[in-house]
């Protein structure tokens, strides 16, 4: 029991003096970051001792999170490695990744993202084929985010379906991979796994990251058998604005299914060349599914001068539940009857 109170009452009054000394940690790093003054790595380490009263394993977890605080809320520095270095950062998340308890471990992974700091391969890469599954994924994640090595190693172990906050993280991990320009591998990877859903997020930043030289790649998937494969590839080359494919998609569309058909649709308004109108408007009038129709009604009002004014016409010429297609795509905060 002393020892036990003992123990507590210690833990209590170190979270009182860092919490006390929070607001000082703040004004001395920010001092360092944003406002350029100049610090030698001496002078950090004994602003910050001053401050809290005993560099340990409690004021630098206080100090990372400070940090931390400031990447996420995109506070950007030359600075932060000062920072790290004179306070040995790095050597403190190694202590963290080496301990025992899992939480620590996790946080490791975490703080080491946010700060960049691509120091820790073989110790991330050890964790990768760990029995836990959540240190296991934290691992594998972070080792995408951090290595400058073969980063994507572990995209053929996916199993399953991505869910939509596996994809949020491996989207932030590959924003970092975009930064340091080593995104050419996703090529690869779209050829090369066969876990569709991992193929579907990898296309799909391709799109977003304007990536090129895979436009190749992309039109192979146009014959996946995989029809949400199809889809995303034909929206992908709509963003990479890959318009030698137009009349390919035109052909194939009366044989994809609906996924693929919108697909060809939105790609078509991307590409806007001016020579598919005849297309949409013929496609408007035989298709049966009104969600559809809303998306190539939209599609022809936006495709140029001459898209607006066959969309005029095609509202002077169509009556009933067409023409209220029409109107909602014109105004779409007015409701029609």
């Amino acid at each position: 029991m002393i020892t036990i109170y003992s123990i507590r009452t210690r833990y209590n009054r170190i979270q009182k003096t860092l919490k006390t000394s929070l607001p000082d940690t703040i004004k001395l790093f920010e001092d360092i970051l944003f406002r350029d003054e100049v610090y030698t790595e001496q002078e950090i380490y004994k602003n910050f001792e001053d401050i809290v009263g005993e560099v340990n394993r409690e004021s630098l977890d206080m100090a990372v999170g400070v940090l931390v605080d400031f990447k996420g809320d995109d506070r950007e520095s030359e600075h932060y490695n000062l920072i790290i270095n004179s306070l040995g950062i790095v050597e403190h998340l190694e202590r963290k990744f080496d301990s025992r308890a899992n939480s620590e471990k996790i946080d490791a992974f975490q703080e080491a993202f946010v700060l960049n700091l691509n120091k820790f391969d073989a110790k991330v890469l050890h964790y990768a084929y760990s029995k836990n599954q959540k240190i296991r994924s934290e691992a594998r994640n972070s080792y995408l985010a951090l290595s400058t090595n073969d980063p994507y190693r572990f995209f053929d172990d996916f199993e399953g379906s991505l869910t939509k906050w596996d994809e949020i993280e491996l989207m932030q991990y590959l924003d970092l991979q975009n930064e340091r320009g080593n995104l050419e591998g996703l090529g690869k990877w779209i050829n090369y796994s066969k876990n569709d859903s991992l193929v579907i997020f990898l296309i799909k930043m391709v799109g977003h990251f304007k990536q090129k030289g895979i436009e190749e790649i992309l039109i192979e998937k146009l014959e996946d058998d995989n029809a949400s494969v199809r889809a995303e590839a034909i929206i992908t080359l709509g963003q990479l604005n890959v318009k030698e494919t137009e009349q390919d998609l035109i052909d194939s569309y009366y044989t994809e299914p609906e996924i693929c058909q919108v697909a060809i649709v939105k790609t078509i308004k991307k590409f806007n060349t001016g020579k598919s109108l005849r297309f949409l408007q013929e496609i408007f009038g035989e298709s049966n599914n009104t969600d559809t129709k809303k998306i190539i009604a939209e599609a022809i009002l936006n495709y140029s001068y001459e898209g607006r004014i066959a969309f005029q016409n095609l509202k002077n010429t169509l009556k009933g539940f067409d023409l209220t297609i029409l109107k909602h795509i014109e105004t779409p905060l007015i409701k029609f009857k």
